[in-house]
C-alpha cells in the first residue's frame, strides 16, 4: 500500500448513475417492503410531494411533472415494466433547491436515488430507511444538515452511500455497520464529530471509505484492518491521535491511504 499526502481523487464522488443489486440481513427492525397500501397512486403522490417541496427549479427540469402524462415518463423517473412502480429517481446536477420530502420513503420499489450536486438543504428524512430495495443513495454536494439518520441501517441492500460535501453534524451511526453489502461509503467534507465506530468492521465488502475533512477524533480503530476488500482509505484533515494501527498492514488490496493533517504518529505498518 502507498501512503499519500495529496487530496483524495474525485473519481469516488461520481457514482451518480450506478445501478447495483445485492442483499443482506440486518438486526435492525426490518421495514416492510411489501406494504399492500402502497401502489402506483402512492408513488404519484410521493413524486408530487417532492416537486412541491422544491423552492427553485431554474432550469424547469420538472416542468413536465404533471398528471397529464404518466409519471413513468417524467424526467428523472424510471419505472418497473410490469407494475409501473418507481425504481429510479435520478436528478443529479439539476440546479434544484429545496428540502427532501419525507414522502420519498413511500417509493417502496426505489432502487436508485441520486440527487447529488443540487442545493437541497434541511435534514435527511428518516423515512429514507423505509426504502428496503435501495441500492444507491447519493446526496453529495448539497447543503444538507443535521445528523445521518440511524434508519439508513434499514436499507439492507445499499451498495453505495454518498453524503459528502454537505453540512452534516453529529456522529457516524453505529447502524451503518449493518450495511454488509456496502462497497462505497463517502462521508467526507462535513462536520461529523466523534470517533469511527468499530461496527464498521462488519463492512467486509467495502472498497472505498472516505471520511476526510471532518472533525473526527480519537484513535483509528484497529478493526479497519479487517476490511480486506478496501483499496481506498481517506482519513485526512481530521483530529485523529495515536499511532497508525498495525492491522492496516493486513490490507493487501489497499492502493491509496491518505491520512495527512491529523495528529498521528507517523510509523507506517508494513504489508
Amino acid at each position: 500500500m502507498t501512503m499519500l499526502s495529496s487530496e483524495p481523487v474525485l473519481s469516488h464522488r461520481c457514482y451518480f448513475v450506478m445501478v447495483i443489486f445485492f442483499a443482506f440481513s440486518t438486526t435492525l427492525p426490518v421495514c416492510e417492503c411489501h406494504r399492500p397500501s402502497l401502489n402506483n397512486f402512492t408513488d404519484l403522490q410521493a413524486l408530487l410531494s417532492f416537486k412541491d417541496h422544491l423552492s427553485s427549479d431554474p432550469c424547469n427540469v420538472l416542468g413536465d411533472w404533471n398528471t397529464n402524462t404518466s409519471f413513468c415518463n417524467w424526467i428523472g423517473v424510471s419505472c418497473s415494466k410490469h407494475r409501473q412502480r418507481v425504481t429510479i429517481l435520478q436528478l443529479f446536477d439539476s440546479s434544484l433547491q429545496g428540502i427532501i420530502t419525507p414522502f420519498l420513503g413511500n417509493l417502496s420499489f426505489l432502487r436508485l436515488l441520486s440527487l447529488a450536486n443540487n442545493s437541497f438543504h434541511g435534514h435527511i428524512p428518516t423515512e429514507i430507511g423505509q426504502l428496503c430495495r435501495l441500492k444507491l443513495l447519493t446526496l453529495n454536494i448539497n447543503q444538507m444538515n443535521g445528523e445521518i439518520p440511524q434508519s439508513i441501517g434499514n436499507c439492507e441492500k445499499l451498495k453505495v452511500l454518498s453524503l459528502s460535501y454537505n453540512g452534516l453534524v453529529g456522529t457516524i451511526p453505529n447502524e451503518l455497520g449493518l450495511l454488509r453489502e456496502l462497497k462505497r461509503l463517502y462521508l467526507g467534507r462535513n462536520y461529523i464529530t466523534g470517533t469511527i465506530p468499530p461496527s464498521l468492521e462488519n463492512l467486509t465488502r467495502l472498497e472505498e471509505l472516505a471520511l476526510e475533512e471532518n472533525q473526527l477524533c480519537g484513535s483509528i480503530p484497529h478493526e479497519i484492518g479487517f476490511l480486506g476488500s478496501l483499496f481506498d482509505l481517506y482519513l485526512n484533515k481530521n483530529n485523529f491521535t495515536g499511532s497508525i494501527p498495525p492491522s492496516l498492514g493486513n490490507l493487501s488490496s489497499l492502493e491509496q491511504l491518505v491520512m495527512n493533517e491529523n495528529h498521528l504518529q507517523v510509523s507506517i505498518p508494513q504489508c
